[in-house]
C-alpha cells in the first residue's frame, strides 16, 4: 500500500514538473523598437509582430510576421549581417514599404 502511494505522488510530481518544464521552455522575446511611421504603428495596431530569424556564421536570415484579425500578413525572408540586425532588428527584416502595405491592411 506504501508503495502504491509512493508511486503516485511521484507520477503526480512527475506530471507537474513536466508542465511546469513545457510552459518555460516557449521562446518569446520583446523587441521594441526606436523607428518611428510605420513600424512603431504597425507594432501598436497589430495583435502580434513576430520576428522569425535565424543566423549562420555572420548572416542573419530573417522576416516578419504580423497578426491581426484573423489574418497573417509575412515578408519575404532578407539575409543580413548580424551586426545590422542587432542594431535594428525590426527595420532591417521589414522594408519600409512592406510596413506601410501592411498597416495598411490591417
Amino acid at each position: 500500500m506504501k508503495a502504491y502511494l509512493l508511486l503516485i505522488f511521484v507520477l503526480i510530481g512527475l506530471l507537474v514538473s513536466n508542465g511546469v518544464y513545457a510552459q518555460s521552455t516557449i521562446m518569446a522575446d520583446k523587441v521594441y523598437t526606436s523607428e518611428g511611421y510605420p513600424y512603431k504603428n504597425l507594432i501598436m495596431k497589430a495583435e502580434r509582430v513576430e520576428l522569425i530569424y535565424s543566423e549562420e556564421d555572420s548572416i542573419t536570415t530573417c522576416r516578419v510576421k504580423v497578426h491581426s484579425n484573423n489574418k497573417v500578413l509575412e515578408s519575404n525572408n532578407v539575409s543580413i549581417s548580424q551586426e545590422d540586425f542587432s542594431s535594428a532588428p525590426v527595420t532591417q527584416c521589414l522594408a519600409r514599404k512592406t510596413a506601410k502595405a501592411f498597416l495598411s491592411q490591417l
